[in-house]
């Protein structure tokens, strides 16, 4: 007798339209920025990471490890704005020490700070970008870096000074992202299918 019934019932819901109601689409989860840094004016935010990272004293160059070698928690914040890049990189020098002018020809700058004091220190960096300038100057530099990882160390020094020279910056300098250029870099892709403006604020603290 089921197996008779079975046919039916599919006939019957069929003919009733009885399909159940595709569910509704979840809402993506709002971002809040976790660092206690104001972003521009109307900037949206597209992405929020959190990073643990242990670093040696010669990892600390040049990045937001400001407290020496040791294991730092820090976040990472990708934010996309329409402003224009001029108005961005007059916003980002406000904050502090702050990249040389000839970065604006690479479209990026940058303004690197410590906050806090004693074991709290934070150290800060906050980058404006042009994604489409970037992109430009440094897209020879992105097709290298998976190469360049793979290389034995003896081989690394003669492609980063070639890229110094052509670029300003070294591929270990380019693979740091908590760097100005690295950090630049590492965002590039979030802004593929957009057409603003990118700003970048990592922010470190050791543990």
């Amino acid at each position: 007798m089921f197996l008779y019934a079975l046919p039916a019932a599919l006939a019957l819901a069929a003919c009733s339209g009885g399909q159940s109601p595709a569910p509704a689409p979840t809402p993506s989860p709002v971002l809040r920025n976790p660092v206690n840094v104001a972003l521009y004016p109307q900037a949206q935010i597209i992405s929020v990471q959190s990073f643990r990272q242990a670093v040696t004293g010669g990892q600390t160059r040049g990045t937001v490890f400001a407290d020496g070698a040791g294991t730092y928690d820090g976040q990472e914040v990708v934010a996309a704005s329409g402003a224009p890049f001029s108005k961005l990189a007059a916003w980002v020098r406000h904050f502090g020490s702050h990249g040389p002018g000839d970065t604006h020809q690479y479209g990026f700058d940058y303004a690197a700070f410590e906050r806090g004091a004693g074991k709290g220190t934070h150290g800060t960096l906050v980058v404006v970008m042009d994604p489409q300038v970037v992109d430009r100057q440094f897209g020879s530099v992105l097709d290298m870096i998976a190469k360049y990882r793979s290389m034995p160390a003896f081989m690394r020094a003669p492609i980063d000074d070639e890229v110094k020279r052509r670029t300003g910056i070294t591929l270990s300098d380019a693979m740091q992202p908590a760097s100005p250029i690295g950090a630049t870099l590492a965002a590039l892709g979030d802004f593929e299918q957009r057409n603003s403006r990118g700003i970048v604020i990592v922010d470190a603290v050791r543990r």
